[in-house]
């Protein structure tokens, strides 16, 4: 049996990518299932992501047609410890990347291969390695001026005014890289590695050849230098570390973000990264629980990394004009915080704020999370043009001037909040990532005119949020002072407390009504799939009579989180009785 299992490991056929990567990188998988009763693809079905089971049934069926198909395969938690060298075989003659952060690696193989490999005890998971696209959309906006309403429509200007500029934090920006501009100084750009090619390429400058990157870093932070202030960023104090992953074509490989993500973390206390900004993604094609960006980005935010990203532009076809159920991967993690784009006409005020009919809507694909979590302005956003760049020469008609172009989409929502959260951690270096989504959830800003699956908890409001940032005392679990929850935007009131639901990997949420002071209850606590209790739709509640954020009023439990009387468990939730699941749901009209 020994000799027969060394002849099959030392078994190498040119025209073969299989017996390559087997002989270069895992000798272990010589120990094939012996059963050969089932085919495998009855047999290890679940060992094989739905998107590519039907692929691979055709494609080993008719050898003529048998391409080779880029994947991502996982493989046992032992492996990696039994194999330390491994770094050494990456190989790009056969495209093929070690993925030690989610425990796999990557190749390019045909169907009756991926059909073989399934048989090996030493998978255990094998997906397509999907392009990720940056999300960005097309649009045209007007200049208001030196007041810039965006900032003002979440209350960042005020923030602003009260001194807090992001100073003293880092943000990595994973996207087509960051330009020089006149808006943001090469000094906070501490750092810029390229991924584009698979391995890491540190260089001492920054470049964008696609333009994504450099409108999100814009938004993130821009000074506003060149306008006068008026298309200034959320955190104009804070840094930035350029992770380039996405092309000159805009899009990029899963399997190369995984690889920067990794890098990130190994690299976080090097640069002082606090946050990373997501602005791209890929469609959902399985669960969050076996996605592999899924399964990176959750090692991100365990790494302390505060995670924002697209809940993507998904949101219509030219034959759905509505579609529902199709947030992005990574956004649909409930690690993630999701951002949906906001069409807000570019006036502060939240009257005349409607949804964006491009824009990814919830819940999640297969996992019917509640999703995005919060919303942002996503509309017509004029932010900064990488002259040159793909985008500024498809769409000249998007520049507003040499300096400023306006784009749309998920992509330019996500860096609001990105930099609300800047603001946050200047304000309190000692929030953790769970602590900054639980007061970005519970302070954001419904709004009358949007559906729950489309605004999540409520559009950011950076004012509320970091005066709340203030306030906790993470060592004594505690708030220090009494928080309002209203201010006051052009006359108008804007109040804060637009939290729904929120789930720490979906494990158990607890729902709370918030009342005055001394009859303020945790209603219960939930356990995974556990449902009780009917669901309120808030739009028809009023504001609290109080209107104030008290300081024994906070629960502190990182597994845990209240809501504003409604309940979520993993994988369903309910509303005004009605019943959805399977990203199959209504829109309430």
């Amino acid at each position: 049996m020994a000799s027969a299992r060394k002849r099959r490991k030392t078994w190498v056929n040119s025209s073969v990518l299989l017996a390559v990567v087997l002989l270069v990188f895992f000798p272990s998988f010589a120990r094939l299932s012996q059963s050969r009763s089932l085919d495998p693809l009855v047999r290890f079905a679940a060992k094989l992501s739905p998107v590519l089971r039907e692929e691979v049934a055709f494609l080993a069926s008719n050898p003529q047609f048998d391409y080779g198909v880029p994947i991502i395969v996982k493989v046992n938690s032992d492996f990696f410890a039994q194999n330390a060298d491994l770094h050494g075989h990456e190989s790009s003659q056969i495209s093929t990347k070690i993925l030690r952060l989610i425990g796999g690696y990557t190749a390019r193989l045909t169907g009756a291969q991926i059909k073989l490999l399934l048989s090996s005890e030493v998978v255990e998971y094998v997906t397509l390695d999907i392009p990720v696209r940056a999300t960005s959309d097309t649009g045209a906006g007007d200049d208001n001026g030196h007041r810039s309403p965006f900032l003002a429509a979440i209350g960042a200007d005020q923030v602003r005014a009260l001194g807090y500029t992001g100073k003293g934090v880092t943000i990595a920006v994973f996207d087509s890289g960051i330009a020089s501009h006149p808006d943001l100084d090469a000094s906070r750009i501490v750092a810029a590695v390229d991924f584009t090619s698979g391995t890491a390429i540190l260089s001492p400058s920054s470049s964008d050849d696609y333009g994504h990157g450099t409108a999100v870093a814009g938004i993130i932070g821009g000074t506003g230098r060149k306008s006068d202030g008026a298309y200034a960023g959320v955190a104009p104090g804070a840094k930035f570390v350029d992770v380039k992953v996405v092309g000159e074509d805009g899009t990029g490989l899963t399997s190369n973000l995984i690889k920067a993500i990794e890098w990130a973390i190994e690299n976080k206390d090097v640069y002082g990264i606090k946050i990373a900004n997501l602005s791209l993604g890929h469609p959902p094609v399985e669960s969050y629980k076996t996605d592999p960006l899924c399964q990176a980005v959750e090692q991100l935010v365990a790494a302390g990394i505060v995670t924002v990203a697209s809940a993507g532009n998904l949101g219509k076809t030219s034959d759905y004009p509505k579609i529902w159920g199709a947030i992005n991967s990574p956004a649909n993690d409930p690690a993630v915080i999701a951002v949906y784009p906001v069409n807000t006409h570019g006036s502060a005020t939240h009257t005349d704020d409607i949804a964006t009919t491009y824009g990814s809507r919830g819940p999640s694909y297969l996992d019917n999370l509640f999703k995005a979590d919060l919303s942002a302005p996503g509309n017509r956003i004029p932010t900064l043009l990488a002259e040159g760049s793909r985008i500024h020469l498809d769409h000249a008609e998007l520049q507003i001037d040499h300096y400023y172009i306006n784009l749309s989409g998920a992509s330019v929502a996500t860096p609001f909040v990105a930099g609300t959260v800047a603001l946050m951690l200047e304000a309190n270096p000692d929030l953790n990532p769970n602590m900054i989504k639980l007061t970005l959830l519970f302070t954001a800003i419904k709004l009358e005119q949007l559906h729950i699956l489309e605004q999540g908890n409520g559009l950011v409001n950076a004012l509320t949020a970091v005066g709340l940032s203030e306030a906790i005392d993470m060592e004594k679990r505690r708030l220090t002072d009494v928080v309002s929850r209203k201010w006051f935007l052009d006359g108008e009131e804007v109040w804060a407390g637009g939290a729904f639901a929120y789930g720490v990997y979906g494990r158990r949420v607890v729902s709370r009504h918030w009342k005055r002071k001394e009859d303020a209850q945790v209603e219960r606590s939930l356990s995974e799939k556990a449902v009780s209790g009917r669901l309120v739709d808030l739009y028809t509640r009023p504001p609290r009579t109080d209107g104030m954020f008290w300081t024994d009023g906070m629960f502190w439990t990182d597994g845990m989180f209240w809501t504003d009387g409604m309940f979520w468990t993993d994988g369903m939730f309910w509303t005004d009785g009605m019943f959805w699941t399977d990203g199959l749901v209504g829109d309430g009209e």
